[in-house]
């Protein structure tokens, strides 16, 4: 037996410009926070307030594991709500009249709520069996020819066709007559006092909804800290009792861990990640999960659907919580070499800040000379919980542009996804690439490389760098932390002078190569004690510093300056 239900689906769009067009931490979290919830409250508020509170169902399709679809005893429904998007079912009896006003009282509630914020919607009709299997019909596609599809599938194909048709206005235009927000450029329509940086400016009435997200007032927890919180001890609490082997060479015990983020908290300013004044750099990390698009096409039920996004949902923030686990343990180690300050309430500051957290994918800020070991650990433990990524560190000073360093690192990520994609007939593999930003840099990672890394006898960039597996593959990240370490404390270490004329010769031709290891033996021979990292896997490096066009040792060299002495970045 089968239902028929109206539905609507729902999404957003521009997400990554509307929450990292800033150069305001703090705004950034704040336009995260509204983007999350945008569906998880005002959504809900919208359907209650036209429905009655009794009449909507938001609890089935996070607490039932196999609910029976057909069963509807309320007006209306959440399908499923993640990556972005929701859909909302609803009785078959419910007009379209009413379907509009949902759609409606949404999007003017967001253009007070989170504006700025563009989002898309389409309604239609879907039947479904208990099992949250979908109707399949047949449809004439452009070219003549039919296809079977689905009715959610058929929503979706929908959906994008109405976005490429409506561009609703989501803000005050800007006339040119009023005055324009320097942070936003739209027109600064809010004022704005902010007690902790003694600032008062007129700002856009966006900007303001995600500062007010993200600060604290009169002593009360912002918005975004709190759901942050909320959503760390519940992960935590679902997991107490349960066994995790993690790979990582941290220990992770959840009610612990629960426990001892009373305190400490997550900085709301770039200054505050633990840079010293002479190491002004940090990080901007985005990981993203494997072929979690065609992943979640082939969930070709409601139901694996929405257990497949509460799945990866647990399964990230798990993942983020096995390196706080990691962070607090080794917080006297990490003092030593970070500046890491104290918060108005007397908690700790950490040294990394969560901006999207809790999907397929996530973003991260960071202190520079941990980016890599962090990201490691992030990538292993998604790995042992069955969720294969890849991932992009943008390394830069922490006064550059932000929303360009996000754009590098998620081309980055793209960067290692290509190579996955390359060794996709060998199975699942992680990987991971990074770029490190001075200053003013092409607008592409492709233009960088071009302009910066490549050396007449190739390209001096050897990454992208494969995270699982082991070190028998030269690009495995493993490789690449023992050579920094040797490079900057082994006991056969070559002098700094050599380094940099390592460098420089890297990037010359074959003669300059030839003459710097000429040289290099000689040193050898009279008992200087200086060697090349000795890495098995770069063994074919070590004679004529370059292999098919490749070299390893120049990202070698440019991570000495994000080294951490003494300890071996995890790989």
């Amino acid at each position: 037996m089968a239902i028929r239900l109206q539905a609507i689906l729902f999404d957003t769009r521009s997400i990554q410009k509307y929450i990292f067009s800033s150069n305001r931490l703090k705004t950034n979290i704040g336009a995260s926070f509204l983007v999350e919830s945008a569906f998880a409250r005002e959504l809900l508020h919208v359907l209650r307030e036209l429905f009655g509170e009794s009449e909507v169902d938001d609890a089935t399709w996070r607490e039932v594991e196999s609910p029976d679809w057909t069963k509807m005893e309320q007006r209306c429904r959440i399908g499923y709500i993640g990556g972005g998007n929701a859909l909302v079912l609803f009785r078959e009896e419910t007009t379209d009249e009413e379907l509009v006003r949902v759609i409606r009282d949404f999007t003017k509630r967001l253009l007070w709520k989170s504006p700025g914020l563009r989002t898309g919607a389409a309604r239609g009709e879907i039947v479904l069996n208990a099992d949250g299997a979908y109707r399949v019909t047949r449809v004439k596609l452009a070219n003549g020819e039919e296809e079977e599809i689905d009715d959610l599938t058929h929503l979706v194909h929908k959906l994008k066709a109405q976005q490429n048709l409506f561009f609703p206005a989501v803000s005050l235009p800007y006339t040119g007559l009023t005055l324009s927000c320097e942070a936003s450029a739209e027109t600064a329509n809010a004022y704005d006092v902010d007690d902790v940086q003694q600032e008062s400016r007129f700002i856009s009435w966006e900007v303001k909804r995600k500062l007010l997200a993200a600060r604290k007032k009169n002593g009360i927890i912002a918005p975004a800290e709190e759901e942050l919180l909320d959503k760390l001890r519940s992960v935590l609490k679902s997991l107490a009792g349960e066994p995790f082997t993690a790979s990582v060479p941290y220990t992770f015990v959840p009610d612990k861990l629960a426990e001892a983020l009373q305190k400490y908290a997550f900085p709301s300013e770039f200054e505050k990640l633990g840079q010293r004044e002479t190491e002004d750099y940090m990080a901007i990390v985005h990981i993203d999960g494997n072929n979690m698009g065609e992943k979640f096409r082939d969930s070709d039920t409601l139901t694996k659907r929405k257990n497949m996004s509460l799945a990866v949902y647990k399964k990230t923030i798990t993942a983020f919580c096995v390196l706080l686990g990691g962070i607090i343990g080794d917080y006297a180690s990490l003092q030593k070499h970070l500046v890491l300050e104290e918060a108005d309430d007397g908690k700790l500051f950490l040294p990394i800040r969560p901006i999207v957290l809790g999907g397929d994918d996530m973003t991260f800020v960071c202190t520079a000379k941990y980016a890599l070991a962090f990201t490691c650990t992030i990538m292993e433990a998604l790995n042992d919980l069955g969720i294969d990524s890849c991932g992009g560190i943008s390394t830069l000073p922490t006064a550059y542009p932000f929303f360009r360093g996000y754009e590098i690192a998620e081309q980055l990520c793209s960067a290692a996804k290509s190579k996955m994609r390359a060794m996709r007939e060998e199975g699942t593999s992680c990987w991971l690439d990074f770029a490190i930003l001075h200053g003013e840099q092409p607008p592409t990672l492709e233009q960088i490389r071009a302009q910066q890394y490549s050396g007449k006898c190739g390209t001096m960039h050897f990454g992208p760098y494969r995270v699982d597996g082991d070190a028998a593959e030269p690009q495995h990240i493993g490789n690449l932390t023992e050579a920094v370490r040797q490079l900057v404390q082994g006991g056969s270490r070559l002098p700094m002078n050599k380094i940099k004329e390592l460098r420089a010769v890297l990037s010359a031709g074959r003669h300059e190569h030839e003459q710097f290891m000429a040289q290099y033996r000689r040193l050898i021979a009279r008992g200087a004690k200086m060697r090349l990292p000795e890495i098995a896997a770069w063994e074919p490096y070590r004679e004529a510093l370059w292999q098919a066009g490749r070299t390893p040792y120049v990202d070698a060299i440019e991570m000495i300056d994000f080294y951490v002495p003494e300890e071996v970045q995890h790989g």
